[in-house]
């Protein structure tokens, strides 16, 4: 049975590092309203569990909520289950589109998911959507922009969409992936991870590949990290969004 309950070793482990986020980067501030995009993978699963614990547990004053967008006629019952435990209101969007070749592009797709998330934001009057992007996603990009754009730029902690009232956010942006998925198995969060069925191999495939040689070659210099701290020594609008 999932728990909410107050855990001191929850701070050092990761609560600190997200409230130093969410302080550094004015990601979250009294009486917002904050949309969580759950896709249902681990990621999002575990950013919607941590903002429910900071908004139960912490001086932060903030609604929440969840918006899932699907691609394809799919069960969502389990993620509607899991926002029910949590008392997150649930959000759902079919993403309807005339060819399947447009879901295949990822880039095409993640545009269409961001307009049907920014369609239901403004229905519900939630200004601040977060992603489960984390230090491993900023380093992976951070590597791709400069390996095939030969540009130096990442994902940034927090951006204001342009034509548009969405701002996106990303809380979770001095945690690594290791370390999310060790809170994802320890708390037994439910794994509804739902494949993409058009998904295809990607070149961000093969930057996690490098990622993984990187950390298996030097895993104490905790590579992913530094990436971001070095990232937040430059001025922010540095932080190219992606």
């Amino acid at each position: 049975m999932i728990e909410i309950k107050y855990n001191k070793n929850y701070g050092k482990w990761f609560i600190n590092d997200v409230l130093r986020a969410i302080k550094r980067f004015s990601l979250i501030e009294h009486n917002d309203s904050v949309a969580v995009a759950l896709s249902g993978g681990k990621d999002s699963t575990t950013l919607l569990y941590i903002l429910s614990y900071l908004k139960k547990y912490s001086k932060l004053s903030f609604s929440l909520v969840a918006i899932h967008v699907k691609v394809d006629e799919y069960q969502t019952s389990a993620l509607r289950s899991y926002c029910e435990f949590l008392k997150v209101p649930y959000y759902e969007e079919l993403l309807r589109t005339e060819t399947h070749d447009t879901m295949e592009n990822c880039y095409i797709c993640s545009r269409l998911k961001r307009g049907a998330i920014s369609a239901i934001m403004n229905s519900a009057g939630v200004p601040k959507v977060a992603f489960g992007h984390h230090a491993t996603d900023v380093a992976e990009t951070f590597m791709m922009n400069i390996i095939d754009n030969k540009k130096l730029g990442a994902l940034t902690p927090k951006v204001q969409i342009e034509d548009n009232s969405m701002i996106i956010i990303r809380p979770m942006i001095y945690l690594e992936e290791d370390r999310i998925t060790k809170i994802f198995n320890t708390l037994n969060l439910p794994d509804n991870d739902i494949s993409c069925p058009y998904r295809k191999t990607t070149r961000r495939d093969i930057f996690k590949q490098i990622m993984s040689c990187i950390n298996e070659i030097q895993s104490e210099k905790n590579f992913e990290r530094n990436v971001v701290e070095a990232l937040e020594k430059s001025p922010l609008e540095d932080w190219r969004e992606q």
